[in-house]
């Protein structure tokens, strides 16, 4: 059967239902995450982890039959082992990136009752929500709104740095603090440029310190801006969504389905208002240099207000 793989880290206990797992996908560092979370559970419950590379090696001890192993492969090592793992007291874990060769072994486990199938990628929103929600549940955390939303926005969408991220801050002393959120994550709630115009949906609460955080010279002000500019003629200069699919950046695979829906709500009217503003706000930043952060300020807050 196959099961989301963020239902494991959520539930640690989980995995003590089932016997057999075969843990894939194309994100190797959340392969071995995973892996090691599930054989740290089973250690937990007394099973001793033995690494293997072929059948044989999962003989029986004779001398401590009482024992029980959690034996962790690289590869599959075929259907005995597994008939074998659910006749005996015994765990198998199997992990290897998604391939061409393995795609066999992977609808076999999708389909099996008794095996485990884990398909591990990249988190979107969603898997990244239900993990900090339960990470929060589990210490008892409490978080005011706007911290929690931004605490979501910045925590990193690779499972293995989120894990490490949300220990940083339970060690905060002031958790709804946003300096010392942004000082643990390592951001100091900066954003990347060429990313910042997908922050535009956040509230304005939310975005100020971004804001606040990202622009701090001249040369900030129109690196940011130029993104602005980029995207928007992107969007502008498109007769229909499919002509804009084609157009997207490969690097913007993430923000694609983001693009294809401003691009759905774009009126000819909201367009015009659009360029109109970046015109106005160069224009401005040009006659006075000094005032390039309020004036992004603005320029970010009123094209939020078009598109919305």
């Amino acid at each position: 059967m196959k099961i989301n793989p963020e239902n494991f880290v959520v539930d640690e206990k989980l995995c003590l239902n089932y016997k057999v797992f075969f843990i894939s996908g194309n994100d190797e560092n959340y392969i071995y995450a995973l892996k090691d979370l599930l054989v740290k559970s089973f250690s937990n419950k007394g099973f001793i982890k033995k690494n293997i590379t072929n059948e044989s090696d999962m003989a029986p001890d004779l001398f401590k039959a009482e024992k029980k192993y959690v034996y962790v492969c690289e590869k599959y090592i075929g259907d005995n082992s597994v008939e074998e793992i659910n006749k005996s007291g015994d765990v198998l874990i199997y992990y290897e990136k998604s391939s061409a060769k393995n795609k066999p072994v992977k609808q076999l486990f999708s389909s099996s009752k008794d095996g485990v199938l884990l398909d591990c990628y990249e988190l979107d929103q969603s898997k990244k929500t239900n993990i900090v929600n339960a990470f929060i549940k589990k210490h008892n955390l409490v978080f005011e709104k706007n911290i929690y939303w931004l605490l979501l926005d910045l925590l990193d969408n690779k499972f293995p740095i989120l894990i490490k991220e949300l220990d940083k801050v339970l060690l905060l002393d002031n958790k709804n603090d946003i300096d010392e959120l942004g000082s643990a994550l390592s951001v100091s709630r900066s954003i990347d440029a060429s990313k910042f115009f997908f922050k535009i949906h956040l509230s304005r609460s939310n975005i100020a310190p971004l804001l606040n955080s990202s622009v701090n010279s001249l040369a900030d002000f129109y690196s940011y801006f130029s993104y602005f500019k980029i995207y928007s003629l992107l969007l502008f200069g498109s007769k229909n969504k499919t002509e804009l699919e084609r157009k997207i950046p490969k690097y913007l695979f993430k923000e694609k389905q983001g693009l294809l829906g401003l691009f759905e709500s774009l009126s000819e009217n909201k367009k015009k208002l659009l360029s109109s503003l970046m015109l106005k706000t160069e224009k401005l930043v040009r006659k006075n240099p000094s005032l390039y952060k309020s004036l992004f300020f603005r320029f970010v807050l009123n094209y939020k207000k078009i598109i919305s």
